[in-house]
Order: C-alpha cells, then structure tokens, then sequence
C-alpha cells in the first residue's frame, strides 16, 4: 500500500483476471470491481470494526487472492481461453472503445481552472486526507465525503501524491468504467460492434453539462464509477426483457435486487446515481407491462404511482424555487403557468450553452418514433423498448404538473439537468437506431429504404452537431460542441489551475510545523479567493475567501467575501479589529496579476471570465508591508511573486 500504482494496477487487473479466467460477463466484473471499492467502506462502520486504512488493506488482499486464483488454478486454461476466437468480439466491440477513449483522455490530460467543479474535486477533496472522514447516512444523500473519494485517495495515493498527472489518470479510468459498461450494454442489446463504437462517441461528444465536457466536469467525482456500476446492475433486468415469455417472480426479483444493491452502493458515489435506478425501475415495470400483460401487476404499479405522487405533492416547494424564478429571462430555466386556478412549475434549460439539447431532443424524436411504429407490434424489443421510455420519462419530470414535483422539491432546479444523463442517450440512441434500422432496412422494391436513410442522416447530423462549434451572429447558440473544451491546451489555463500557487505550500505547512498555535480553531489565512481555494485544505489554517459558488462576478467578491475591509483600511485600530475578529493569522499577497482570460467562461457564462485577474481590485490587495507591520504581522517569506506575512505573538506582561 506505499506503492500509489500498485493498488490501482490490482485493483484493475483482480477483477478483469477473474471475469476472463471464468468467463464471467462484464456487468459481473465491473460489479466485483467498483462496488468493492464501495462496499470497502462498510467494513469501518461497523461497531467495533476496523479502520478505513485496514479495510482498504482487507481489500489488498482479497485483490491478490483473485489473482493468484486467475493464475494458479489449473493454469493450462488459460491457453484455450486465449484461443478462444469469440473473445474477439467483445474485446472489439466492448473493451477498446473503452480503453482508447480513456488512454487518449489521460494522455491529453484534464483541466482544472478555477473555478470549475473539477478545480474544486481537485484541490478540495483531494487535498485533504479523507480516510478518516468518510460517512456513509443509510438513507439520505448527506455525506460530506462519500466513498469515491476514500476510494480515490486510496487508488492514486492522494493527498501525499497530489499532482495534475495523478487527477487525469483517475478522470480516465472513471471514463473507462462507464464506457466499459455502456458498451457491454449496447453490444447486449444490438450485437453491432459499429454500434457500441457510436456509443462511446456520442458519449464523448454530449456527456456534460452545458459547455463543460464531462472529462472536465464530473469525471473527478463518484458520477461516472456510480453510473458504470449502476449500468452493471441494470444488464440483467434488462437482460430478462428480451425473453420471449414472463420470467417468472423470482428471476424478476433476482435481477431487481442485483440493480437495487448496485444502485445503493452508487447512491453514496453520487446522488444523481439514485434518480437513474428510478427511472430505470419505472421504465422496465412499464415495459414488462406492454411486453407480458397482466391485471394485477397493473393494478398493483398504478396504486404505488398514485401513492408516491400523492407523497412528493405533500412535500414543500424547495426553498429556492423562488429565487431561480426569478432570475433574468434570458438565464432562467424555471418557468410557471396556470391552470384551472393553479400554478403550476415546469423545467427547461435553455440556456446560452446547453449543447446536450441536441441529443436529447433526438432521443425523444427516436422514442416517439420507435413507441409510434411498436403500438401495433405483437412483440417489440423488450429491453430497447425500457431505454426508449427513459427520454419521456425525463420530460415529464421535468414539466408533467405533479410527477414534475420531483425536481421542484427533492433536488435544487438548478441541479435538475442533470436528470438527462438518466436518459442514456448515448446507449438509448444507438440502440433505437438499431431497432428502427431491422425495420427499414429493405424498402418495398428491394433497396434500401428511404426511411433507413433519414435515419442514417439524422444520426450524422447529431454527429456533426455536437462536433463542430455552430455561431449564430458572432454568439453561440445551444449548439456549442464541447469538443473545443476537450482540446483546449493545458497551457492555457496554467494561470488558473493553482500550478503559479501550489509552490508556496511547502513554506505554508513549514510554518504550521514551526508555529502550533497556528493548529488552532478558528485560525485563518487572509488571501485573495483563488490563493484561498489552492492552499485551502493543504496546510493548518482555514482561508477567509475561497471558491464560492455565488460569488463568480468581481462586484460579488469584496462585500461577500471580505465585508467591511475596505473600510477597515482606514486607521490601524479598525484594521487590527477585522484581522483580529476574523482570526486572521498569516496574510498571503500577490506582487502582480497575469492578465487571464478564461475561454471556458466566455463560452459557458458560469463565471467572469476575468475573474482570477479582476482579484487586483480587491480591498486586500493595497495592504502593505508597512500598514501590516502596524497591526502585529511581519514579512516572513517572499517567493514566486508573492508575500506571507504572520502575526506576531503578543509578549507576556
């Protein structure tokens, strides 16, 4: 466990050995794999149990017993295995997708700009030791560190390795997780190799939210591990769709609880994970019930709909519905009408730069398509079928009065794009075009059909949408590609990825070794936000400004952030009372400011794209040596462009 690699190399290779060596299925492999790390976190809660470090060395161990089981049981077959020629299909079709796509990610690296999430993922979570704080709520999504991270810090030897390098590895292998298992699922679904290769682009192409490719945005959270492992868990309920005839309850059953416990275990990855393993429930009962016609499991699904809409209409509105109604029409995403008496809330997010519009309004052209030509079929595809009723799913909780309760009072509205990930347009896409193309591929005079060519058209068209940047009149409309985000050199966010700061931090914990009062509660570092948010988690004191995520304007940061400095400046007195009420210790200044202008942010209106060069302004920065020397601190450090000042003990009387 002292070897960063090592853990991530068995922790890889345990799993994948074991699913070869037996010829296990994929959803089997990524369940041993991911939910492992996930489950590993149970062991520690229970009473009397070991620690998180033990558990994660429980782990080792039954990685290498895996392994020495794939190699040393009846080794010879191994070389039938490897001869075996039907591995070749699903490594085509399954695995190097997967492993292109992540090698090709990692190789490119990711980007962390202040203040992206992935900045935040970076610096915060992984900057502080987190084995020791992880908390796992049984029921509700609370955790202010959950497994993914433990998980993380444990693979990639976080925080002692804390590095760039390090942070692109684990946003690759996340990639290679989910990719693995959307793959699995789409070659399950179709057989086409071609098609599960679709899947991997259209994921590559539309994963994200808005502007912010996914590799950038979600890839250093439990989003993706939570969705590859969820997807994993669902392969067999949808598996038991493609019979001919009903099941049975207890296979029914089997496959429910296998997506139920892997939906669990990502639940405490990412609580977006929890609304996927609904939705995947809702559609597959409904599917099941067009598929096998029953009475009373009709009877019996309508009465727990009616009962859990008639509970989410009890629950209050969330508390800030209001405010993000109220935001500028052009920027809001709540709207309102009213009906017989009633207002009635509904959810679109039309905004400047939302580029996964377009493949969710394809999935829904494709759904309406497949559902319309299926209604006189006597046997349409069971499982495409499931994925095919996720797309208007997502459209009614978005907008349908009542079942939309679930994004205007169980997650904030601004987090509700987020239910068009459970839509799986990169697997529900491909898997329509297939079900469509069985039926259209022939045409009446024996050629092929008109209709498989606007099929083929349409999904170029997406294609080249979500690829090429389109602009209407010098600003982009809804098409924006995330492909310019995912090639946007490293370079050129250098000054804003905390690599101009990160120098500093060893000066910082040398005066946290020196100085234990310091260790103190309440202790601060007075520092411009950006200053705050890198060194924030690594070294003894707290910033009094860090990465706030309503405070992304320049007019928002000095009243916010720093209230009353600037008129504290006036006289010493007043000065050394703010320094002294906000427990200011150490004051960290910038000599000068690089002039920075964040392309993402011009491109995604999420923060001032000056914002990191804007900090010049504030209040803080016209502090000088002088006028600090007069409240108590002195000059102890000057390095890379920037000044440490710390407060000088008060001599005992």
């Amino acid at each position: 466990m002292t070897d960063p690699f090592a853990p991530l190399l068995l922790a890889i290779a345990a799993p994948l050995l074991w699913g070869w060596r037996w010829r296990r299925p994929t959803w089997q492999v990524l369940v041993l794999g991911v939910g492992s790390w996930g489950a590993i976190g149970w062991l520690s809660l229970l009473p009397g149990g070991p620690s998180l470090r033990q558990s994660y060395g429980f782990l080792v161990g039954f990685d290498l017993v895996l392994v020495a089981a794939a190699l040393v049981v009846r080794p010879l077959r191994w070389r039938q295995r490897l001869a075996d020629r039907s591995l070749g299909r699903p490594l085509l079709a399954v695995l190097a997708p997967a492993l292109v796509c992540a090698v090709a990610l990692a190789w490119r690296g990711v980007i962390l700009e202040f203040p992206s999430d992935g900045f935040v993922y970076y610096a915060t979570y992984f900057g502080s030791d987190l084995l020791d704080t992880v908390r796992l709520d049984p029921l509700r999504y609370s955790a202010p560190a959950n497994w993914f991270f433990t998980a993380a810090s444990y693979l990639f030897g976080f925080p002692e390795a804390l590095a760039p390098g390090r942070a692109s590895l684990l946003a690759a292998l996340n990639t290679f997780l989910v990719l693995l298992a959307s793959c699995q699922l789409s070659l399950r679904l179709t057989g086409k190799v071609a098609l599960c290769w679709l899947t991997a682009l259209l994921f590559l192409l539309g994963m994200g939210h808005q502007n912010f490719s996914f590799f950038h945005q979600i890839a250093l959270n439990g989003t993706l591990p939570g969705l590859a492992l969820v997807l994993a868990g669902a392969t067999p309920l949808l598996g038991v769709l493609q019979g001919a005839t009903w099941p049975g309850v207890r296979r029914v059953g089997q496959a429910t609880a296998v997506l139920l416990v892997a939906g669990y275990i990502a639940y405490h990855a990412h609580g977006v994970t929890a609304f996927l393993t609904v939705n995947l429930l809702i559609t597959a009962t409904v599917a099941s019930l067009a598929l096998w016609p029953s009475r009373q499991r009709l009877v019996g699904c309508a009465a727990g709909a009616a009962l859990l809409l008639l509970a989410l209409n009890r629950l209050p509105w969330h508390p800030r519905l209001e405010s993000f109604y109220a935001w500028p029409e052009a920027m809001r995403f709540v709207h309102d009408y009213r009906l017989l008496g009633h207002r009635f809330f509904y959810f679109w997010p039309s905004l400047p730069v939302a580029t996964w519009e377009p493949v969710f309004l394809v999935a829904l052209a494709f759904s309406g398509v497949c559902l319309w030509l299926w209604r006189s079929w006597r046997r349409p595809p069971g499982a495409v079928l499931a994925l095919a009723l996720l797309a208007p799913l997502v459209l009614m909780e978005w907008w349908a009065p009542f079942v939309n309760d679930l994004v205007f009072k169980l997650i904030e509205p601004d987090s509700a794009y987020r239910l068009v990930w459970t839509s799986l347009f990169w697997i529900s896409i491909p898997a329509m075009a297939w079900a469509l193309d069985q039926r259209w591929r022939v045409g009446s005079h024996g050629g092929p059909s008109r209709a498989r060519g606007v099929l083929i058209a349409t999904l170029a068209g997406l294609i080249a949408v979500l690829a090429f940047p389109l602009e209407l009149r010098g600003r982009p409309n809804v098409f924006v590609s995330k492909v310019s985000h995912l090639l946007t050199p490293l370079d050129e966010v250098r000054q804003a990825d905390g690599a101009t700061i990160e120098p500093i931090l060893g000066s910082l914990r040398e005066l946290c070794d020196r100085n234990p009062r310091l260790e103190g509660n309440g202790r601060t570092l007075l520092s411009d936000p950006y200053v705050g948010a890198v060194v924030g988690t690594r070294q003894c004191l707290a910033p009094v400004a860090a990465r706030d995520i309503t405070k992304l304007a320049a007019f928002t940061v000095e009243s916010g952030q720093y209230p009353g400095l600037r008129l504290a400046l006036g006289s010493p007195a007043a000065l050394r009372a703010w320094l002294d009420d906000h427990g200011v210790d150490l004051v960290v200044l910038r000599e000068a400011y690089t002039p920075y202008m964040s392309r993402i942010a011009q491109a995604s209106n999420h923060w001032q794209p000056d914002l990191i060069t804007s900090y010049a302004d504030l209040s803080l920065n016209s502090l000088t040596t002088a006028q600090l020397q007069r409240v108590g601190f002195r000059l102890v450090k000057q390095e890379r462009g920037l000044r440490i000042y710390l407060r000088t003990p008060v001599a005992p009387r």
